[in-house]
């Protein structure tokens, strides 16, 4: 009897409260599937933002390390003018932000370094410090997803520079260097071109 009145007992209890353990499932199931749509949707909105990040460097159309060295083989008054470039292609689809670091300037066997000039001691000596210009270059800082931008090298070098002493004095040192030291390059620049992942994105 003791039994059988504990029974009923606890069929009473789930009668009593059967509307309010239906309403606490349902609720509990609700939450639980908005929680997890929530984070789902988390989830989904980060991973859409993650963007390829890809640059690769070339000169004549091969693939190089972010370091590029430029030899010029001869200098002399009313030489052509001379250029070479080295590509920065942004394969990815995040904008960068190119610039370049001069490590290393040869000219005539006199070498400057980065170790006792800054780039842009080197990239002004370079341009305004000779009887003939070397100019560094690029055509954008910025290289936006899918374009190419160049790092360039200029050299001119006229007949009539204004200086006909440092024309003789250059010319004749170019040429004794030329007769002994046959097939060493007249100039050789050393640079790094960097690219960082751009702040502001297009």
């Amino acid at each position: 009897m003791v039994v059988s009145d504990r029974i009923k007992r606890v069929f009473k209890l789930i009668k009593r409260y059967r509307f309010f353990l239906i309403f606490s499932i349902i609720f509990f199931s609700l939450n639980a599937y908005a929680w997890f749509s929530y984070v789902t949707r988390v989830d989904t909105s980060l991973t859409a933002k993650v963007r390829s990040w890809n640059v690769m460097f070339q000169v004549h159309d091969n693939n190089i390390a972010h370091e590029v060295t430029f030899d010029v083989a001869d200098i002399y008054p009313g030489m052509p003018a001379y250029q070479d470039l080295a590509s920065i292609v942004n394969t990815g689809d995040t904008a960068g932000d190119a610039y370049f670091v001069v490590k290393r300037v040869e000219i005539l066997g006199t070498a400057y370094t980065s170790a006792d000039y800054t780039t842009e001691e080197l990239v002004e000596m370079l341009s305004e410090d000779f009887p003939f210009s070397i100019d560094l270059s690029l055509t954008n800082n910025h290289v936006l997803p899918g374009h190419t931008e160049l790092f360039s090298i200029d050299i001119t070098w006229p007949y009539e520079s204004n200086n006909d002493t440092l024309d003789t004095e250059w010319g004749t040192r170019a040429y004794q260097y030329r007769n002994n030291r046959p097939g060493e390059p007249c100039i050789i620049i050393q640079a790094e071109i960097r690219v960082d992942q751009s702040q502001i994105q297009e």
